[in-house]
């Protein structure tokens, strides 16, 4: 591996075994039929993400307090995870958590004093039980935030990219990531993009992996 490795992990999907935004507008928000609507805008092009994601969180009219002890209940973390992050901690690798989600989840299930090798990168929500959750975004882009803008500060800096990613917002990264994990949806796009990357199912996976390649 070259000098300076810097893993970026995605959070929804990749980290989580269920994705947050999804649970959250499915569950508490305006239901399944709803979402599968968004996202089948989204995949048409007829909706941006950063679109998608507003108006799904939009249909949320709970208190945080009461959706995070809910999301806590129900979502679980990869059981690679804090291995990895142990293992990117003890020989010095930056791990930084980048995210079209929100910081306030994020640290729900990724605390900073219990991880605090761990950056976060990551929009953030306003719960308004009234109006509805209220989002801000990082960026003016069309997804909310863009991954990429982040890989290149980091390439800049000379160190080598490693992406680890699941879904349709890790696309940009991973077309500019000098090493790619992907699963899900952003396999099938890699394939179809012809973008190098190594399949995984595990996080596990991905530190086996990576140490054999140091």
């Amino acid at each position: 591996m070259k000098i300076r490795p810097h893993i970026f992990c995605d959070f929804d999907g990749t980290i989580t075994e269920k994705d947050t935004l999804v649970f959250l507008s499915t569950r508490l928000g305006a239901g399944p039929e709803f979402v599968r609507g968004i996202g089948e805008d989204l995949r048409l092009g007829r909706m941006t993400l950063r679109e998608a994601i507003d108006t799904e969180m939009r249909t949320i009219r709970l208190g945080f307090d009461e959706a995070a002890a809910i999301l806590q209940r129900e979502i679980t973390l990869d059981s690679g995870f804090n291995t990895l992050v142990e293992w990117s901690e003890r020989i010095g690798i930056p791990f930084t958590i980048i995210s079209a989600g929100f910081h306030e989840l994020i640290r729900l299930f990724v605390p900073a004093e219990k991880y605090p090798w761990v950056n976060v990168l990551a929009n953030h929500v306003e719960a308004d039980p009234v109006r509805g959750w209220q989002c801000h975004f990082r960026d003016d882009g069309p997804f909310g935030h863009d991954k990429q803008t982040s890989l290149r500060e980091a390439r800049n800096r000379g160190e080598y990219l490693i992406f680890i990613g699941d879904g349709f917002s890790d696309r940009q990264a991973a077309e500019m990531a000098d090493e790619v994990y992907a699963k899900h949806s952003l396999a099938v796009y890699c394939r179809e993009q012809g973008i190098e990357f190594h399949e995984y199912q595990n996080l596990a996976e991905v530190q086996r992996r990576i140490e054999e390649s140091r």
